[in-house]
């Protein structure tokens, strides 16, 4: 949870943005959630937009604001905060494929030692990870929930190319990118099924607060549901992404 103590505040122009420090609790997440929600109210029509990063909340104004007293109100929101659980998360269940090809980052970070890559993927799917928001390109999904002694840190030199649907680790951070991009995270494997699509509201189907959970799949079954999706057609993996 936090307290009034956990925020500080910085102004960019029209926009003030309220600075946090990152926690992976669910009790963290819904907290934050429940602030943004709360903070929409208060404001009102004053604000264009707010936006969620791992650390920050970003609030928008349609035009010039008071800072001083803009935080007044954003502290007694904060003390009059309560957590209002409306709306049950969804668990998604998630292909990915292992296969050598899409994980020669984990491969060069345990020296080419394939047993402990294997070991590695062995306890990597066995968790249960949340989104916390989408952020760094449109439709990547930050996912908390990844164990200690999983931690990969990022690339002290980013790869020029990371492949559509690479799924990575970035410290204590999962993301799958949604298209081919520069990036600095380890990819350990890749999630055939995008994750937005900009031709249906609303684009992502997986909402801040829900849980994934990976499922193996071969690389032929990989190569099967990229041509399902691409010629529109039916798959029975498609039937599996799915939540409960």
């Amino acid at each position: 949870m936090y307290t009034k103590t956990d925020f500080s505040f910085s102004k960019l122009g029209n926009t003030l943005i309220l600075n946090f420090p990152y926690r992976t609790s669910n009790k963290a997440l819904q907290f934050i959630l429940q602030l943004r929600t709360d903070l929409g109210k208060t404001f009102g029509n004053q604000l264009e937009d707010i936006s969620l990063s791992f650390n920050s909340l970003n609030l928008f104004f349609m035009g010039e604001f008071d800072s001083e007293k803009m935080q007044k109100k954003i502290f007694s929101t904060i003390n009059d905060l309560k957590i209002i659980n409306t709306k049950e998360t969804k668990l998604w269940k998630l292909p990915v494929c292992f296969a050598d090809e899409f994980n020669s980052d984990l491969l060069d970070h345990f020296n080419g030692d394939k047993q402990q890559v294997n070991t590695y993927l062995e306890q990597f799917i066995k968790l249960e990870y949340c989104l916390f928001f989408y952020g760094f390109l449109p439709g990547f999904p930050y996912l908390s929930g990844l164990s200690k002694k999983l931690i990969i840190p990022r690339k002290k030199t980013p790869s020029r190319l990371t492949l559509k649907g690479s799924l990575a680790v970035g410290a204590s951070q999962v993301g799958i990118y949604p298209q081919d991009s520069p990036g600095g995270w380890h990819v350990i494997g890749n999630c055939p099924i995008p994750l937005i699509d900009f031709e249906v509201s609303p684009p992502n189907f997986i909402e801040v607060g829900d849980r994934i959970r990976f499922f193996e799949i071969s690389e032929k079954e990989h190569r099967e549901v990229l041509f399902a999706i691409r010629n529109k057609k039916t798959h029975t993996l498609l039937n599996q992404v799915t939540h409960d």
